[in-house]
């Protein structure tokens, strides 16, 4: 078992649309839903199909070369999955607030930038969170992810620490 109450990984893929779609069979007995996303975002959960809610996250990426006359590399989507090792399950009202520590940790979306990258944050299971986003910011910029996955790690640490969550044994 992990010493820690909150493992995180961080990783890029090429497809949003793929990510999404396995992410959304993770857990066959889990109904998985939208926790939150970046603001406006995609319409109420009932309406969204995950090929249009990968659309609307690539948005920037497909204006990105019109505005720079750059195409953009392959791995633009940016995925964290977030796996809670701890005792007592966390409520959405927690992973929501970890959702916002590791966005502005890891550069995905800093504190007050309107301009930052889109994202949702997904619970697909009863112990994990995924955060998907594209890397390219709505104003046709990269992110920057200098060291995401460490940030990442540090967010989960410091939420753990202050909310005094331990360790399954």
């Amino acid at each position: 078992m992990s010493s820690s109450p909150l493992s995180c990984t961080v990783r890029r893929t090429e497809s949003t649309t793929d990510l999404l779609a396995v992410l959304n069979g993770a857990d066959p007995g889990f109904e998985s839903y939208l926790l939150a996303s970046w603001s406006p975002g995609p319409p109420d959960q009932e309406d969204i199909v995950l090929p249009d809610l990968a659309a609307l996250l690539d948005e920037p990426l497909a204006l990105r070369k019109p505005r720079t006359g750059h195409t953009p590399s392959r791995l633009l989507t940016w995925h964290c999955s977030i796996l809670s090792n701890g005792r007592a399950a966390l409520t959405d009202d927690q992973w929501f607030e970890l959702t916002w520590k590791v966005l502005d940790a890891t550069g995905i979306e800093p504190d007050d930038d309107p301009d930052a990258c889109r994202w949702v944050a997904l619970r697909n299971t009863g112990d994990r969170l995924d955060l998907v986003a594209t890397v390219i910011r709505q104003d046709g910029r990269w992110a920057r992810l200098h060291n995401d996955q460490r940030w990442a790690r540090f967010a989960c640490e410091d939420f753990a620490r202050d909310h005094g969550l331990t360790a399954r044994r």
